[in-house]
């Protein structure tokens, strides 16, 4: 055999090497198996990116370099596809950073047929490159195509992300349209390995310091709240969902019965007139988690949260979430007696709500506990939120749904999918409340949606939600309040008054106030700060105050004030 027939050889072997990991993800990950074309278009993105190192580097340089910075980390993003089925994501990278020496040891010394077949790889892979004879890589003429080709696909990737963005948000400006469009190409390197372990990083990097700069800003804040004292345990809990819309849950009377147990639970309220003050996750989240209104956001980052309240109020906080934690969460989950977080992303099969509830199990103590369970609810893609004996409403789309099927023409489609949702919602919430009250204690869980969905449902045809526009569906939130038996009987004029008030026209502002007013916490009378507790904001208050006028957060992030008194959702019950 030549010289230049065993280089060949060496050569193909190491680019089989290198692509490993992405071979592991047309096979595995589950975002792009719903399409053949997503597939090719996403190997060929792979191999122009793989291609461009060797534009400037010599062969052996160009295998070495890769392998120092691509090869050697392969087992990181191969454990996630097969964990998680998609290539490493933020929560997944987080937890090995989170994980000790010693269970880092531990979980590799059950795994030793694995770690030695990781080194003998490494091993193979190192041999051949330091044998490769160190020579350009590509003529002169595969130079140009890699570079037309790159330039090529970045073209029809930005065309295709600025026809989605102006087919989901009609309502955007272009400048918003062009950047958001460019933010959906960039964020397409996130699924692509290695570049994915290195955006990842920096981005955890940024955010452990955003996290400890949030985190000396509220160091010395005191909500000035009396430490309750009981000789019971007690359990308040703050479910966060995401996306539900008021007008498609049965007991708030849609024509379908998409909350057929919750209907039969005793002790359960549902309010009629509830709007999240923001129409996005990351904007609503910080109002529901502290006492901050819509009128001046930031002041979220420079107080404590609900849970920090309870704490100081002589409670065991936790913080459960089936979403990615951003600082802000983060913050909070640092400074939570129980926290955790799932580090599947929400585009995984097999992601459910109902693991809340598992882990809730685990973290209830006989003493006084609150904790903020959030919830994957009703995100798109729909179809994942729930599994197979969910799918009640036909017909849907099957498999793995892309954002191009969101069009008008599919809307039947969509809407199912998305009622099962509600539906299995409904299962989780049950069990949910099916576990509080088997504890027999003292115990109220309150549910709120994080904001609505639009299903093109008027003139201005908008979809999803985060609209520029004010749609009330996207505001109009479901918000529940159950109560145990054994609340019932030691607070029975809070019980009345949640009855009183499931009518009374309210904004997401009162979820603070309402949770610390459920609990019967008090404050301290002899500190000289404003009242932390706003009994004209609790929901179980006999003096809450009607809201005829809502501050509001618009998806532009621009903050107004409107009136849902003559929602036409509200002239329908």
């Amino acid at each position: 055999m030549s010289t230049k027939t065993r280089n060949i050889i060496r050569i193909s072997i190491l680019f089989c090497l290198l692509l490993l990991p992405i071979f592991c993800a047309l096979a595995m990950a589950v975002d792009i198996q719903y399409s053949v074309l997503k597939k090719i278009a996403y190997f060929a993105v792979v191999l122009v990116l793989l291609a461009i190192p060797a534009l400037f580097l010599k062969a052996r340089t160009y295998f070495i370099v890769e392998g120092v910075f691509n090869f050697f980390f392969f087992p990181i993003d191969i454990a996630s596809l097969y964990l998680n089925k998609q290539s490493t994501s933020t929560a997944f990278l987080n937890n090995i950073f989170a994980t000790n020496p010693s269970e880092a040891l531990e979980l590799l010394g059950s795994l030793w047929q694995v770690v030695v077949v990781v080194v003998l790889l490494w091993g193979l892979y190192f041999i051949l490159a330091f044998r490769v004879e160190n020579k350009r890589l590509l003529p002169q003429k595969a130079t140009k195509i890699i570079l037309i080709s790159a330039g090529v696909l970045f073209v029809i990737g930005l065309v295709a992300m600025l026809t989605l963005t102006i087919r989901n948000h009609k309502d955007r400006s272009a400048k918003d349209t062009l950047e958001n469009a460019f933010d959906l190409v960039w964020m397409k390197l996130y699924k692509i390995y290695p570049y994915n372990l290195y955006l990842e990083t920096i981005d955890i990097l940024k955010l452990q310091h955003q996290q400890k700069q949030l985190q000396k800003q509220v160091e010395s804040f005191s909500f000035g709240l009396t430490s309750k004292t009981s000789d019971e345990p007690e359990l308040f809990i703050l479910v966060i969902g995401e996306t539900a819309r008021y007008d498609h849950l049965g007991i708030n009377g849609y024509e379908r019965n998409t909350t057929p147990l919750l209907a039969q639970k005793s002790n359960l309220v549902s309010f009629d007139s509830a709007f999240s003050q923001a129409n996005l996750t990351a904007t609503s989240l910080p109002l529901l988690a502290t006492r901050v209104t819509a009128e001046d956001p930031e002041q979220a980052y420079a107080e404590k949260s609900v849970g920090e309240a309870f704490q100081e109020a002589g409670f065991k906080a936790g913080w459960l979430t089936k979403q990615i934690p951003y600082p802000f969460v983060n913050r909070i989950m640092n400074q939570s007696d129980y926290a955790y977080f799932w580090s599947k992303g929400i585009d995984v099969v097999g992601n459910y709500d109902i693991d809340l509830v598992s882990k809730l199990r685990e973290f209830t103590e006989d003493t006084l506990q609150f904790f903020v369970l959030h919830s994957l609810g009703c995100h798109f893609r729909y179809e994942l939120r729930y599994p197979d004996s969910f799918k009640q409403f036909q017909p849907m789309f099957e498999g793995l749904v892309s954002y191009t099927a969101i069009t008008e023409e599919n809307r039947d489609k969509l809407v199912n999918a998305y009622d099962n949702g509600i539906l299995y919602t409904d299962y989780f919430l049950s069990e949910l409340i099916d576990y509080v009250d088997s504890l027999d204690r003292v115990a109220a869980v309150l549910y709120i949606s994080d904001h609505g969905e639009s299903f093109w449902d008027d003139e201005r045809k908008l979809v999803l939600h985060g609209s520029y526009q004010i749609v009330d569906v996207e505001y109009h939130v479901p918000l529940l309040v159950w109560y145990s038996d054994e609340y019932k009987a030691k607070y029975p004029a809070k019980v009345s008054a949640l009855h009183n008030n499931k009518s009374t026209l309210i904004s997401s502002s009162v979820v603070f106030h309402s949770l610390l007013d459920l609990a019967d916490i008090d404050m301290d009378s002899t500190l000289p700060k404003p009242a932390a507790i706003d009994n004209s904001r609790s929901i179980c208050s006999p003096v809450l105050r009607r809201q005829d006028t809502i501050y509001i957060i618009t998806g532009s992030g621009e903050t107004v004030q409107h009136s849902f008194a003559n929602s036409q959702i509200l002239n329908l019950n």
